[in-house]
């Protein structure tokens, strides 16, 4: 990598830190013009366009770092998470997936096929996915008041009761008792 490509895209993340995502985008802009295989220079011009709610533009230059390195899981995720906003479901689902091939401890990924199968009001994948990611983060407040919804529309009111009060922080469950805050 050159060392103006590195300069770019330093100087395009201290943009990100201010939320000056056009002056971030632009710096990056310049390294295509020097080079069009760097990563990062893909990733984060994906990442910058779907913060700018440009999801066609981030699913193209997430699909181009992809091929670049098909490994890095919040590469995966990103592009899941554009996917499901353009509702190409089956696509956002594989690289879900992958993202839970690459870490399975990934709790937004486990998530994000959880919230998919509510969509398709498949409620017990929807139930297995949140359950998954509550056993490595019990204190994830989305995935607790998601599962809680699940729960209720499962028939399991006074569990999902539970899930959805921890998550709103209203009470604090413990293995002995639990604390009205």
């Amino acid at each position: 990598m050159t060392e103006i490509i590195k300069s770019n895209i330093n100087k395009s993340q201290e943009f990100l830190k201010i939320k000056d995502f056009d002056s971030a985008e632009n710096c990056l802009m310049k390294n295509l013009e020097i080079s069009n295989d760097n990563f990062e220079t893909f990733f984060l011009l994906g990442v910058i366009n779907g913060i700018k709610k440009k999801f066609n533009n981030a699913e193209v230059f997430l699909k181009k770092a992809i091929k670049l390195n098909s490994k890095h899981v919040n590469l995966n995720l990103n592009l899941a998470i554009i996917l499901k906003k353009l509702n190409r479901i089956d696509e956002s689902i594989k690289f879900f997936n992958n993202v839970i091939e690459l870490d399975q401890n990934n709790v937004e990924g486990l998530c994000g096929l959880a919230q998919i199968y509510e969509d398709k009001n498949e409620l017990d994948g929807a139930e297995k996915y949140f359950k998954q990611a509550l056993k490595i983060n019990p204190k994830h407040q989305i995935a607790n008041h998601a599962y809680g919804k699940i729960l209720l529309k499962l028939n399991k009111h006074k569990e999902g009761l539970k899930f959805i009060e921890k998550a709103s922080g209203i009470i604090r469950l413990t293995k002995d008792k639990h604390e009205i805050l």
